[in-house]
């Protein structure tokens, strides 16, 4: 299936209102990529989210970027607009202006504000970023888009940090999650190598060329 993707807004355009011009999958430009990352930053803040948020989201988008680029270049179909648009609106669930539907979680949360925003093929991409969605029977990632962006987060805090070291230190500042921790470890690990394998890359390529950004 080809995906359209909102790359900008017309002028003065806001909200789920706003007329977009989008890119089919494969046609995207890096002109139109950051067109695409201007978008969704004008979204975040316009649902007033801290700079912290901001600034995490962004660099969750800049480490997805780069593995679903190798991965298209190791010859898988990834929607690399749709990667970079789902990692920088993955959290903004934590809205404190956004009510919520039915949403019990700020992951459902930012799908509720995706769609509304005229996004919904970003809906399971965000949905499906935490840790309960790697430990779900139906509702785990699957596609590489919903992967990439689950795992970009994990490894990404204020700067890149391994899984281990991600996950070592939530045990030891939430212990109310460390049940869903210990759960999670393993088949994080194995989404991770699944990940990198495909894409061709290694931790220590992640490191080399993202670290310090």
């Amino acid at each position: 299936m080809t995906l359209a993707i909102l790359a900008h807004t017309q002028h003065g355009c806001q909200g789920s209102s706003a007329r977009t011009r989008g890119w089919r999958k494969g046609e995207s430009s890096e002109l139109e990529h950051e067109e695409l990352r201007n978008y969704c930053v004008q979204i975040l803040r316009r649902y007033e989210l801290p700079e912290g948020i901001i600034d995490h989201s962004r660099r969750v988008a800049r480490v997805a970027e780069f593995i679903a680029d190798k991965l298209k270049a190791s010859g898988y179909s990834v929607d690399t607009g749709n990667v970079v648009a789902g990692a920088l609106l993955h959290d903004i669930g934590k809205s404190k202006i956004h009510k919520r539907r039915s949403a019990v979680n700020h992951a459902e949360a930012s799908a509720e504000i995706v769609i509304r925003e005229g996004l919904e093929e970003l809906a399971p991409i965000v949905s499906r970023h935490i840790l309960d969605a790697i430990i779900s029977e139906n509702h785990p990632p699957l596609t590489w888009e919903e992967k990439t962006v689950f795992y970009a987060d994990k490894i990404v805090t204020h700067k890149l940090v391994s899984l281990e070291e991600r996950f070592n230190d939530l045990l030891e500042r939430r212990l109310d999650i460390k049940h869903l921790l210990n759960a999670a470890y393993k088949p994080t690990k194995a989404l991770e190598s699944e990940v990198l394998r495909s894409a061709g890359i290694s931790w220590e390529d992640l490191k080399a060329r993202l670290a310090e950004e």
